[in-house]
C-alpha cells in the first residue's frame, strides 16, 4: 500500500521556484477526494513530516490549507515556523476567536496566507492579518487586482496570481504588481507516492513492542512518553487521552490549574500499559486508514474490545494481561484498513505466538476460536449459538457485553475527536 502527497511550484517574477503548496491525494490519479478537510489537513502533515520528510529535503516554503478546527486547536504549533506558510482559505468564518489565533501565529514567525480571495466584503476588516494574499487571478477582474494591491494593507504584504494558465496571464499579473505566481502555465502538481512501511519503522509500532514486553522492573513509562512527545500525531492526540481519563486517575502537577495534567510520562504510568495500548491501536487505525471506509477502525476497535471482554469468562486458554485478545481482533482486519499483508505489517512488533498465528490463519488455537466466533457474531450468523463462545453467557448477556464495547468504542473516538 502506498501512500500519497501532490506538491505545486510556486514562482517569483523571474519564473525561480520559491516554495511549494502541498496538496491531499489518496491515490495516484492527480485529484483529491476530500471528505473530511480536518483529515486530510492532518493526513498532508503527517506525511510531509514522517514519510517523505519534504520539511528537510525541500528549499523554499511549504504552504499548506489548515481549517479554522485546526488553527483553532492548535495543531499548527506542531510545526516549526520557518518554512511553513499556513493558508486560509477565502471560505473560512473569521471572528475575534480566529483573529487572535493567527496574531498569535505570526508573533511565533509563521506565515500566514489568505487563498482564493475574491474580494469578499467579510473578509476586508481582516486582510491585515495575513502575510500572503493569494487572488483567484481567473475570477477577478484587472482593476480588482490593481486596485487591491495598490490599497494594500500593509506595505510588506505578498500578493500572489492564482491559476495562471496562459503566457498573457503571467505578463498580465506581472505588471498588475504581483510577486508570486502559480498555475498550470508554470507547473502542474506532481503526486508523489511512498509505500507505508511496517508498523515496526513508526511511532505505533515502536510503541506496541514496548508494552507487549513490559515487566514490574522495566521503567516503560518514559521510553513510550519520549516515542510520543517525538511523534507529531501522538503528541498532538495524546492530551486528548489525558483529559478522557477519570479525574482521580490523572496526576497534576503541583501547585498548577486543575485542568492542567503532570507530565507525559506520569499519565502514562496511571493509564498503564493495558489503556495505553488500546489508545495507541485506535489512532493507528485511524490515522492509517487507507480503506476510504471510517467504519473499519471503528468495526476493528469494537472486535478488540469484544475478544478481550469475552475471553476471562471464556474456558479458552488466553491471557488476556498480555493484550493478545485484543490485538487479535483489532488486527484481524488491519489488512483491510491498511491495505498491506499482516505479515509484512506487522512484523517484529512481538505480537504473542498464538495471536499471530490466528492472524495468518495458519494455526488452530483458542485465539482463533475465538476470533471465529465474534466473527460470526458481528455478522448475525443465524446458526450461532451462544455456547460456542465457550462462556457462560446466555443470549441477552452476550449482546449486553457487545453492547457495552461499542459504547467504550464511541465514547474513545469521541474523546479523540475532542479538543484538548
Amino acid at each position: 500500500m502506498y501512500a500519497y502527497i501532490a506538491y505545486q511550484p510556486v514562482f517569483n517574477k523571474r519564473r525561480e521556484i520559491v516554495g511549494y503548496e502541498l496538496l491531499y491525494r489518496d491515490g495516484s490519479e492527480n485529484a483529491a477526494h476530500i471528505t473530511n478537510n480536518d483529515d486530510a489537513t492532518k493526513k498532508v502533515v503527517s506525511e510531509m513530516v514522517t514519510l517523505f520528510q519534504l520539511n528537510r529535503m525541500t528549499d523554499g516554503f511549504l504552504a499548506v490549507n489548515f481549517t479554522r478546527n485546526l488553527i483553532m486547536d492548535d495543531f499548527v504549533l506542531k510545526l516549526e515556523p520557518q518554512k511553513i506558510v499556513v493558508q486560509v482559505k477565502n471560505t473560512v468564518y473569521m471572528d475575534g476567536e480566529l483573529e487572535d489565533k493567527i496574531r498569535a501565529l505570526r508573533e511565533r514567525g509563521y506565515i500566514v496566507a489568505l487563498k482564493n480571495y475574491l474580494g469578499e466584503e467579510r473578509l476586508r476588516p481582516y486582510l491585515y492579518l495575513f502575510d500572503m494574499i493569494r487572488v483567484n487571478f481567473k475570477r477577478t477582474t484587472p482593476m480588482f487586482q490593481r486596485e487591491a494591491i495598490r490599497k494594500r494593507i500593509l506595505p510588506d504584504t505578498l500578493f500572489m496570481a492564482d491559476r495562471i494558465e496562459r503566457g498573457q496571464d503571467f505578463q498580465t499579473a506581472e505588471e498588475l504588481g504581483y510577486q508570486l505566481f502559480q498555475g498550470y502555465l508554470l507547473g502542474r502538481p506532481t503526486v508523489l507516492s511512498k509505500e507505508i512501511p511496517p508498523l515496526i519503522e513508526t511511532s505505533y509500532g515502536l510503541l506496541l513492542r514496548i508494552l507487549l514486553r513490559i515487566s514490574p522492573e522495566v521503567r516503560w513509562e518514559h521510553e513510550c512518553a519520549q516515542i510520543i512527545k517525538d511523534d507529531l500525531m501522538l503528541s498532538y492526540l495524546f492530551p486528548r487521552e489525558a483529559n478522557a481519563l477519570p479525574p482521580s486517575s490523572v496526576p497534576y502537577a503541583k501547585n498548577s490549574k486543575r485542568s492542567r495534567p503532570a507530565d507525559i510520562p506520569s499519565v502514562i504510568y496511571r493509564m498503564g500499559p493495558h489503556v495505553l495500548r488500546h489508545w495507541v491501536c485506535l489512532v493507528l487505525m485511524r490515522e492509517f486508514n487507507f480503506s476510504n471506509n471510517d467504519e473499519l477502525p471503528r468495526r476493528a476497535y469494537i472486535r478488540g474490545l469484544f475478544m478481550e471482554a469475552l475471553a476471562p469468562q471464556s474456558d479458552l486458554d488466553i491471557d488476556v494481561r498480555n493484550g493478545g485478545a485484543f490485538l487479535c481482533g483489532a488486527f484481524s482486519l488491519i489488512e483491510k484498513v491498511m491495505g498491506a499483508p499482516a505479515r509484512y505489517l506487522l512484523r517484529e512488533i512481538g505480537i504473542p505466538e498464538g495471536v499471530w498465528g490466528a492472524l495468518l490463519g495458519n494455526a488452530e488455537n483458542d485465539y482463533a476460536a475465538l476470533l471465529r466466533y465474534v466473527v460470526r457474531y458481528e455478522a448475525q450468523d443465524p446458526d450461532l449459538t451462544p455456547g460456542e463462545s465457550r462462556t457462560r453467557l446466555d443470549a441477552m448477556e452476550l449482546d449486553r457485553l457487545y453492547q457495552r464495547c461499542v459504547n467504550d468504542a464511541d465514547a474513545a473516538i469521541a474523546s479523540m475527536d475532542t479538543p484538548a
